[in-house]
């Protein structure tokens, strides 16, 4: 197992509209206490709801690795490790966009034969393997990781 690192890139889950949406659920959740149409109590638990929200959602980080015997994804806090795919398991690999509308938003996606891993851009690199699936690992700088895997699978041939 490769411990040599020759690509690494940590990428924060930044969504404007994300945060603007918590920000208008918190101002109607005191708006309706102000109206009357809410108890105190329940838009304190709505708050805190929200504020926990908030709370993952900075939390959020994609970790990309490129070693020398795969390229490694991490999603915290949702994965405690990283998630390998062997290099041997590529069969090809693009600089490509990346459309929330065709996986269905930011994150981890999953549809049939095709996993995206995505945190704030509109850009990655789409690995074909072997076994016919695909994976899209998003990544502010898709030409340095595309330049990294592609070096790695010459090595290893």
């Amino acid at each position: 197992m490769g411990t040599e690192v020759r690509f690494r890139e940590v990428q924060r889950f930044r969504r404007p509209w994300a945060r603007a949406t918590l920000l208008v659920q918190a101002i109607l959740a005191l708006a309706g206490v102000v109206r009357g149409r809410r108890s105190g109590r329940a838009a304190l638990k709505r708050l805190v709801g929200l504020g926990a929200v908030a709370l993952v959602l900075r939390s959020v980080r994609l970790y990309t690795e490129v070693r020398p015997d795969g390229v490694y994804v991490k999603f915290a806090p949702l994965h405690r490790t990283f998630r390998r795919i062997p290099l041997a398991d590529i069969e090809d690999v693009q600089a490509t966009g990346y459309s929330p509308l065709r996986y269905g938003g930011w994150g981890i996606r999953w549809r049939p034969r095709a996993l995206a891993y995505t945190a704030s851009n509109a850009s990655g690199v789409r690995l074909e393997r072997s076994s016919g699936g695909s994976v899209f690992v998003g990544s502010d700088r898709p030409d340095e990781l595309l330049a990294a895997i592609q070096t790695a699978t010459d090595r290893e041939v």
